[in-house]
This record gives structure tokens, C-alpha cells and sequence, in this order.
């Protein structure tokens, strides 16, 4: 986990914080929700659970995609550049792999839309 990532999860916990706090207060006259006027101060107000859960469950979902967008990226290992199996020779180094992970990434493409339409 790098720093990136435990700025992320701090901030996203005190939005969760700050929106589980600020919910709006509710009060159920009769069987109804109603958001009760300031000058009745006689009417018990509760928090709108629905309301609150929602916006928690938006604020953690954003949080962790946020989260898993900054992780490390950790590369594959790479093969040999002496390996004969590669189209390219030790000359070419690391682009001339870039390139030929690219082609086989785009063929793979083509063929799952291929295979898809």
C-alpha cells in the first residue's frame, strides 16, 4: 500500500463520516415522512437511514475504486530478451517487447470479437 492509497482511504473515511453525520433528520407524523417545520421543536427528529446508507455505500464504492486505481502497478516478469521464441532480436530490447506485447494484445481483441459477433 503507498501513500497515494492511505490518502485515499483517510479522505474516504471522513466523507463517510461527514455524510453519515449530515443525513437529513426526519420525523413520521401518522404514518408519513415529513421534514418538520423549525418551530415545532416538540416533534422527535430521526436520522433518514435510507437516504444515509446510500450515500455511504456511493462514498465506500468510490473510495475503493479510487483505492485500487492508485495501487502499485506491479509488471509481469519479463522474459528473456535471448529467448529465441520472441520475433525480435536482443537489439530491439524492451520497445521491441512493448511492441510485440501489443500486437498479441490487439489480436486478442480481434479474435474475442471475432468469436463475439
Amino acid at each position: 500500500m503507498n501513500i497515494l492509497q492511505r490518502v485515499v482511504l483517510v479522505v474516504g473515511a471522513i466523507f463517510f463520516l461527514i455524510v453519515l453525520l449530515t443525513a437529513p433528520k426526519i420525523s413520521i407524523v401518522k404514518g408519513t415522512y415529513v421534514v418538520p417545520p423549525s418551530e415545532k421543536k416538540e416533534i422527535a427528529k430521526i436520522t433518514d437511514l435510507n437516504t444515509a446508507i446510500v450515500r455511504g455505500v456511493a462514498i465506500l464504492g468510490t473510495t475503493l475504486l479510487i483505492f485500487l486505481a492508485l495501487r502499485e502497478k506491479r509488471g509481469t516478469p519479463s522474459q528473456s530478451v535471448s529467448n529465441p521464441e520472441l520475433p525480435f532480436n536482443h537489439k530491439d530490447g524492451k520497445e521491441g517487447l512493448r511492441q510485440f506485447c501489443r500486437k498479441r494484445i490487439i489480436l486478442k481483441i480481434i479474435n474475442f470479437f471475432k468469436e463475439f459477433f
